[in-house]
């Protein structure tokens, strides 16, 4: 070990949060929308949004719905609320946790959410909202336990490019092994010298030390410390000469 080093030569995460819009019919709205095909993606600067029309070309002013997926950035550890402003239906998740559940048709309406701890860094945000009739309102902010509410700036929001991670510069048939904290192990053999590893947007940020191992199964290169690794990482295995 010790002739090679991970050079990260493009970074997965960017600014703004991935946003997939539906088109939906029927009495009631669709309650989970990653299980549908959208009908057009787009990044959002935030989620601070009025429509009296049709919220992107191509999708109608009625009976539409939008998933926006990424990270909120939290620059200062604390206890915090999160708040949206709705018409019609909203649910927010942070870190997996179902944070505010207004699932129904209604005027715009502000609802606030229980205090969560949160610590400085990334944490996962999930936002669906649906609009039945012409007319709809989004809007997301927050509450710090010091600090006043207001929607949640443009700059804590990012978003991953791809779902999974790559190796380049490995050599034909050598092994990256990525072992992230407290889950399984994620494996990927090099094929012309790239391998790709997927990550889950659950698993993001992953936390993790990664090795190579040649193809004897000997570990040429392993990370000193865990490295944090998102979707759409482009990273070089090279050689130290």
């Amino acid at each position: 070990m010790g002739k090679y080093v991970l050079i990260k030569t493009k970074e997965g995460l960017l600014r703004g949060l991935k946003t997939l819009y539906y088109r939906w019919k029927g009495s009631d709205p669709p309650n989970d929308l990653l299980l549908l095909k959208p009908i057009r993606e787009d990044v959002s600067p935030w989620i601070n949004y009025t429509w009296w029309r049709n919220p992107a070309p191509g999708v109608p002013a009625e009976f539409f719905a939008i998933a926006w997926l990424g990270f909120i950035y939290v620059d200062k550890a604390g206890v915090y609320r999160f708040y949206v402003t709705t018409d019609d239906g909203s649910r927010v998740w942070v870190d997996g946790k179902l944070l505010i559940d207004a699932w129904k048709d209604q005027p715009p309406t502000t609802y606030v959410s229980e205090p969560i701890p949160l610590s400085e860094g990334y944490h996962r945000l999930k936002y669906y909202f649906y609009n039945r009739y012409a007319f709809a309102q989004a809007v997301l902010g927050w509450i710090p336990q010091e600090g006043e509410a207001g929607v949640i700036p443009k700059d804590r929001f990012y978003h991953v490019i791809s779902d999974r991670v790559f190796f380049e510069g490995v050599p034909e048939d050598y092994t990256v092994e990525v072992l992230p904290s407290g889950a399984e192990k994620k494996i990927c053999i090099s094929r012309g010298g790239v391998c790709g590893i997927r990550v889950l947007f659950d698993e993001l940020p992953m936390e993790a030390i990664v090795r190579v191992l040649d193809t004897s199964g000997g570990v040429v290169y392993e990370t000193p410390e865990k490295i944090t690794l998102w979707g759409g990482d482009e990273i070089k295995l090279a050689e130290i000469k």
